[in-house]
Order: C-alpha cells, then structure tokens, then sequence
C-alpha cells in the first residue's frame, strides 16, 4: 500500500515552490529543483592515470552545478509530463534534445502530491497546469526508487537523502 499521506507530509514544505532546472537524463531519469538555489564547486581532482584520457581531462576541470534547497530525482521507472501545449514521455524522451515540456514545466509552482491512477503510481500536480506522473517500470527492481527527495546541505559530504518511494510501494526514510 503506497504512504499516501506520508508522502504528503513529506512535500509540504515544497508545496508553493517553483521547480527549475527540469533536467532528463540518459534513460528515464528527471531532475527537478525547488526553493532557494546554492552553489557546488567540485575542484578538480587527480585521477588514476589508469583512467582514460576524457575522465582525466573531466577530472582536471572545476565542475560548477547549481541546486535547490530540494532536489526531487526520479529515475527507474516510466513517467509522463503534460503540459498545456502537450505532453513528452520516458519512451519517448531524448536527453541529448532540448524538450519543450521540461521547459514549459521549469517555472510551475508545485501545489500537490498524491497516489496516480496506477498500482504504486505518483501524480505532481503544478499551478500553470503541468502534471508529471510515474509509475513502476517492468524494466526494473522492485526495490528501485522511483523518486528520491534530498535537501539541501553546505557541506556535499554529508547525506542529504530525506526519502524515497520503490517499485513496490515501499516508503524508505533517511
């Protein structure tokens, strides 16, 4: 039985919040940000001279990224977004492409969280009418975390892992 409510509990704070940089990745991976952004610089590094040339050369690089005060990332499990001018999917999507869905919801406040029409399914519902719903996918583990929600910490070192719903339903807690 998916946590519903817990699960609700668990956004409240990003409940208002605009999510920025929406971001697909390779596979069926999404990220979105909410609430105040921070700075993380990771200084080069001195890599293994085993390793190939291209990971020396990104091991040699300052890497700069930006986060919110929470990061929602979804991954291993199938996903669909609509917007008002149409809608992108998980079978679909082209990471390496610019996609207008993810930009369209880029910007949408967040106003609720809760059970999708499907078995362990999720529904995000946004203020300018963007929707993103997730479900399990048959191409993974009961065990995979369809989405995982982190917070904001000054030091990257620490765990910043607040919670986390699988496949199967199961709700895992920091």
């Amino acid at each position: 039985m998916i946590p519903t409510q817990q699960v609700q509990d668990l956004f409240k704070p990003l409940l208002g919040q605009f999510a920025w940089n929406v971001d697909g990745g390779v596979g069926s991976m999404l990220t979105l940000e909410f609430g105040a952004p921070h700075i993380i610089v990771r200084e080069p590094k001195a890599p293994s001279p085993k390793r190939s040339e291209r990971v020396r050369r990104l091991f040699g690089r300052r890497h700069v990224t930006v986060r919110g005060d929470w990061h929602l990332w979804i991954q291993y499990c199938d996903w669909k977004i609509s917007v008002s001018d149409g809608s992108c999917d998980s079978e679909s999507f082209d990471w390496r492409q610019p996609d207008e869905c993810l930009a369209d919801l880029d910007g949408q406040r967040l106003i609720g969280v809760g059970s999708g029409s499907l078995p362990n399914s999720w529904k995000f519902e946004f203020d300018l009418g963007g929707v993103l719903e997730l479900w399990p996918s048959t191409e993974y583990e009961a065990a995979d975390n369809l989405w995982s929600l982190y917070r904001w910490s000054a030091n990257p070192e620490d765990s910043r892992f607040v919670g986390a719903v699988q496949s199967d339903g199961a709700l895992v807690f920091a």
